[in-house]
């Protein structure tokens, strides 16, 4: 079987990740108004003229884990995988090539010998400090280890694609404990001391752990388990009463609450409970009112696209974002809500695509923003695209 393959491409975070962006962040994080007056400023350049700024402060191009990791995950559900969906198309590959890749891509900052993760591959400044580029993160990881074990069934890549899956091991256990209470775990979101514990990002440790609880080496599934059901707990006991998670678990200056981190939590839970069934009865309640409050907060059934925030920090021009659209599809798929599924997705595609190539966001004059930016919701609404066409035949159903 071979892939489609995406390549390297931009991202919203290019001018950011550049010394003045990062420079830049670091300042209006720290309340200056340096940053403040840079933030503006280079949010004009990269709204109003993406590409010129890109070529004006030679960022690269890249490519992204995630986006591999999610091409390999695709692949193996698409049919026809050159089906004028996939942008950027260039001549596949075999897995053995993307697991070469793949491998090319993993980061071992802080991290022991042996052990492997990923992370963005650029330099990320964030209210928790500064992630260097070849930092491995959580939310990152699990994507990649999801992939390798796809990878794995093919007999010509199983004993690597096993080794690279279980050196992420040494990767989770270099996760930092932000919180330990009773039965109850919460980690970092990189090998690092963080001041702020991240929701999502326990979502996706739990998940890690899962996987390693079923397809790690069998001295290490019993913790594993245990450490994947603490996370569990922790981030249910974080809920709100109406179905919500912040960002932060915490009350500070700067939290938010928007869709893709809520997408993000819920799918990374639901993913861990089919993993460990024991824990779905824990799940099931939390996992209800956390998709009740995402289709009745986010959805705007008017326009038929998903809002971007409920709680909101920072301010900027843009309207609709496809990552939000990414994950309430996702959502639609994992709970079986086909023809909805099929009406939304086809209400996206008219918003966010223009031929063959696809935006990754909306802004309030109504111009489609950042062709091709594909880790930033593309690659993830291909993904979910891609899981709702394979139910379909599963079910012998067409929209």
């Amino acid at each position: 079987m071979t892939l489609h393959h995406l390549g390297p491409a931009g991202d919203p975070f290019d001018l950011w990740a550049t010394p003045l962006g990062v420079a830049i962040r670091e300042r209006f994080y720290a309340g200056k108004f340096s940053g403040k007056a840079g933030a503006v400023a280079m949010g004009l350049a990269e709204w109003w003229l993406p590409t010129v700024s890109r070529f004006v402060f030679g960022t690269p191009q890249r490519v992204y884990a995630q986006c591999v990791a999610l091409e390999i995950l695709t692949g193996e559900l698409t049919q026809n995988p050159s089906d004028g969906e996939t942008p950027c198309a260039e001549p596949s590959r075999t897995r053995s090539e993307t697991l070469e890749i793949l491998s090319s891509l993993a980061v071992a900052r802080g991290l022991p010998d042996g052990a492997a993760g990923w992370g963005h591959g650029f330099p990320w400044m964030s209210k928790n400090g500064l992630y260097a580029p070849d930092t491995p993160l959580v939310t990152t990881t699990p994507y990649v280890m999801e992939a390798l074990l796809v990878l794995a069934k093919d007999d010509a890549c199983h004993e690597p694609s096993m080794a690279l899956f279980h050196a992420t091991w040494g990767f989770l256990e270099a996760l930092r404990v932000m919180a330990r209470d009773g039965d109850q775990l919460a980690l970092s979101y990189a090998p690092k001391q963080e001041p702020r514990i991240v929701v999502n990002a326990n979502a996706y440790a739990a998940l890690a752990y899962a996987l390693h609880a079923v397809n790690g080496v069998p001295d290490i599934r019993g913790s594993a388990r245990n450490k994947a059901a603490g996370i569990v707990r922790w981030i249910v006991a974080r809920q709100e009463p109406d179905g919500r998670w912040f960002y932060y678990a915490d009350d500070l200056p700067g939290n938010f609450i928007d869709g893709f981190h809520t997408g993000f939590v819920l799918k990374n839970l639901r993913k861990t409970a089919a993993l460990l069934p024991e824990l779905s009865a824990l799940l099931q309640e939390p996992l209800a009112r956390g998709w009740a409050f995402l289709r009745e907060r986010f959805y705007d059934g008017q326009a038929g696209l998903c809002r971007r925030f409920i709680v909101r920090d920072i301010r900027d021009p843009y309207r609709w974002d496809l990552y939000d659209q990414a994950e309430y599809l996702g959502q639609l798929v994992d709970l079986g809500q086909w023809d909805e599924a099929g009406r939304f997705r086809d209400g996206v595609r008219l918003r966010f695509r223009r031929g063959r190539d696809w935006y990754c966001r909306i802004d309030w004059l109504g111009r489609r923003w950042g062709r091709n930016f594909l880790r930033w919701g593309i690659a993830p609404f291909l993904h979910h695209s891609a899981r709702l066409d394979a139910a379909l035949r599963r079910v012998g159903k067409t929209l």
